[in-house]
């Protein structure tokens, strides 16, 4: 049967492109699909920036931020354009000594931080007493241009892309997967869906089942000069109670980065409502609201609030990823709202398994 390609990849977010980017070059024909416009905000892998952390209390996802870490240095040299900016990471609260005992255990430098000594080194305030993580190898990623990087590799590599595209149905039959796309047909040798909260409904099509919740969650935009040259702040101890504030979910952590072009960027994880993808959301001005406050506690300098809008996360239970084949249909769902910074190992991943199902 005559395949319209070898490999379509369902959804152009980080993933989807890193997955593209790793596919290309090679003998097989590779199809990028995206049912939006490239760059839109609907979905999980827009704005300007996403922290870049070794810092987990886990070991393996240590180990998994260091080998993301040297995969963008090698697309930075690829591309001959600055991806991370290395300023750092701080972790703060009582996840920071479990942070602390993984970066040991994985051979990875870091400090223990007095209030008084972030003080002297950042326009940052914490309590007396309080002590603080500090990595210096992580930072942020500039998503935009992350994103574009990924994606001129797999385009100069050979791979196809189709913007506008909705796959509307999936079906597996005579060694194939057949897609239908906006009213026409596609034939391929295997499917990696990387669509983000769309995800489960299309594989519910093939009888995968993906275990995931997606939510609305909401980011502010303070004012803040400076603010890429200090390192994102993760505060595990900064979460208010449920119900303070007029906040439905308390959330488990707060957290800020720079947001270049628009000053620093600061949410509230894992706080947002259970949310239906397609559906048009206003932020949550109440979690925006004590985002901001938050702020104001921890800079010395931060500004009045400029903006606030909303992010997709697609959470699982305890936050891992799913990078599975199931036959001809590989998914990839790095998710609730940590997978960014492992996009050009998540996209190795995915590309391997991607083989193997289309062989």
């Amino acid at each position: 049967m005559r395949r319209d390609a070898d490999i379509v990849v369902v959804g152009a977010g980080i993933d989807g492109v890193a997955t593209a980017r790793a596919l290309a070059g090679g003998a097989l024909t590779v199809l990028l699909l995206e049912q939006f416009e490239l760059g839109h905000a609907r979905g999980s892998s827009h704005g300007t920036s996403r922290i870049h952390r070794l810092n987990y209390g886990d070991e393996r996802f240590v180990r998994l931020a260091q080998a993301a870490g040297d995969a963008w240095r090698v697309l930075e040299e690829e591309r001959g354009v600055q991806l991370v900016e290395r300023v750092g990471v701080l972790d703060l609260g009582p996840a920071a000594p479990a942070t602390a005992r993984a970066l040991a255990a994985c051979g990875v430098p870091y400090e223990t931080l007095s209030a008084d000594e972030v003080a002297g080194r950042w326009p940052l305030r914490l309590e007396a007493g309080e002590t603080a993580t500090y990595q210096r190898d992580g930072g942020f990623v500039y998503a935009d241009r992350a994103h574009a990087a990924l994606l001129a590799a797999a385009l100069e590599g050979g791979v196809e892309l189709r913007e506008r595209s909705v796959v509307e149905a999936l079906a597996l039959g005579g060694g194939s997967v057949h897609l239908s796309v906006g009213g026409g047909d596609l034939t391929a040798g295997a499917v990696v869906v990387t669509a983000g909260a769309w995800a489960p409904g299309l594989l519910d099509l093939v009888g995968i089942d993906l275990p995931v919740v997606p939510t609305r969650e909401t980011v502010v935009y303070v004012d803040l000069p400076e603010a890429e040259t200090l390192p994102p702040v993760i505060d595990y101890g900064g979460a208010p109670r449920p119900g303070e504030g007029g906040i439905a979910r308390a959330g488990n952590s707060a957290y800020a980065l720079a947001a270049p072009g628009r000053g620093l960027k600061a949410g509230l994880h894992h706080a947002g409502p259970v949310a239906v993808p397609g559906d048009d959301w206003a932020p949550d001005e109440s979690v925006a609201a004590w985002a901001a406050g938050w702020v104001a506690r921890r800079y010395t300098d931060a500004g009045a609030p400029q903006a606030s809008e909303t992010c997709l996360y697609t959470n699982t239970a305890d936050e891992s990823f799913v990078l599975e084949r199931h036959g001809r249909i590989v998914v990839g769902s790095a998710c609730s709202g940590h997978g960014f910074k492992f996009a050009p190992v998540v996209g190795r991943t995915l590309a391997a398994l991607a083989r193997e199902a289309a062989g």
